[in-house]
């Protein structure tokens, strides 16, 4: 064979594999967010089944954050050591999410129920340094594309989630349903661990020694463009927490919804975010990051200002369907601002700084809303996750970026 063939069938093999990586990505970001969607929505029947008042599930909700986020760094350092683990990293963070998922529903006390989502939560926490890093080294002419593409399974996982409890809760008691969804997680998992073996497998491990990978974790994180950037995960991951800890809540509860309807309503915003997260990730790959960010950060705080004053009926659906539009995008381009500034060797690291800033920080979030839930009333929480958008998008308004096209390789 001649060397132009050979390099004709590596170039193959390598897009061919790229595509595989994408593939699978973005379906095992699918079913772990299934999981978490449904989980969320399962919170109004936790709620009574436990008899917890908001404050109780504030409470869930933020040691399940927590306990996320404080791994978050370990889990990037992992994924940027043990690049050739990464399918067995991915399989296993899935795995071991159904199989606590499912425990949710033997909980008979808030603390068992807090335990199991918080292992729960570690688990979750391991599949985005490892699956965005991959696609980062993979994509770096088209990051945000690649990184908002796998965004999309995560909004497709949250649509389904609700509409798979939707249907499961007409037939079985609210225990039952959590081990149903978690089955799926367990299969997922095995299968992305055995398929994305054949990508990740056969690339080279990181060598980097930890002295170098220091090094260049503190050149990251003295750069004001990142510190930048962690401050405006904060705000948004204040306001997302918020939102979608309390939403099924005040649909359920306030508006007296059925549980099958609030499914189907919460699956509205999931949908919409599936067309809008890659076509705002392009936007962003061409124009820049900033320009992308500001207009979703101020037009996602007057659409969950618009969930607390719509009606019930098509006026709350389309502020939950521009909700969706410009919520799901925007951690995956922020994540993307983010991977613009890293080197090669920690591209996994400043993924877990993105993800642990935004759960350590704004993991409160949902117990100040329940506080707020039960002193003024669930529609207060809207309130509060719209002015923190807003103030976060006038943050970010007077502060310079420059466009980056790629990571710098280190």
């Amino acid at each position: 064979m001649s060397s132009s063939a050979r390099r004709g069938t590596y170039a193959e093999e390598a897009a061919s594999g790229r595509v595989l990586l994408a593939v699978m990505t973005v379906a095992g970001h699918a079913i772990k967010h299934m999981m978490n969607g449904a989980f969320l929505v399962l919170l109004p029947e936790l709620k009574a089944g436990l008899g917890l008042s908001n404050t109780g599930i504030g409470t869930l909700s933020t040691f399940r954050n927590l306990a996320g986020g404080v791994v978050n760094i370990p889990a990037g350092f992992i994924a940027d050591r043990f690049q050739g683990h990464g399918a067995m990293i991915l399989g296993l963070s899935i795995i071991i999410t159904g199989i606590f998922t499912a425990l949710v529903g033997a909980a008979h006390s808030l603390p068992t129920a807090i335990a199991a989502a918080a292992i729960a939560g570690i688990a979750i926490t391991f599949w985005h340094p490892t699956a965005i890093s991959a696609l980062s080294r993979s994509f770096p002419d088209r990051r945000g594309f690649a990184i908002s593409l796998h965004g999309t399974g995560g909004s497709i996982g949250e649509a389904l989630g609700p509409l798979a409890v939707g249907g499961l809760i007409l037939f079985l008691g609210w225990r039952q349903v959590f081990p149903a969804i978690g089955v799926p997680g367990v299969v997922g998992g095995l299968l992305t661990w055995v398929l994305v073996s054949r990508v990740l497998s056969s690339k080279a491990r990181a060598t980097t020694s930890v002295s170098v990978y220091l090094a260049s974790l503190r050149t990251l994180v003295s750069d004001w463009r990142l510190l930048s950037i962690l401050a405006i995960v904060v705000g948004f991951g204040a306001t997302q927490s918020a939102v979608f800890t309390f939403l099924p809540i005040y649909l359920q509860e306030t508006l007296g919804y059925s549980a099958f309807r609030t499914k189907l309503y919460l699956a509205i915003p999931q949908t919409v975010g599936v067309g809008s997260s890659p076509a705002m990730g392009l936007v962003s790959d061409r124009w820049g990051r900033k320009p992308v960010l500001l207009l979703g950060l101020l037009a996602l705080g007057a659409s969950v200002l618009g969930i607390a004053g719509a009606p019930p009926g098509w006026a709350l659906l389309a502020a939950m369907a521009l909700t969706g539009v410009f919520l799901f995008p925007l951690m995956s381009i922020l994540l993307a601002a983010a991977a613009d500034i890293a080197m090669e060797n920690v591209q996994a690291t400043v993924v877990s700084l993105v993800f642990g800033v935004a759960i350590l920080f704004s993991g409160l979030s949902p117990f100040i809303s329940g506080l707020l839930a039960d002193s003024y009333g669930v529609k207060a929480v809207f309130v509060y996750g719209a002015g923190i958008s807003i103030a976060t998008g006038l943050f970010l308004a007077p502060q310079r970026w420059p466009r980056i096209a790629a990571a710098p390789q280190g």
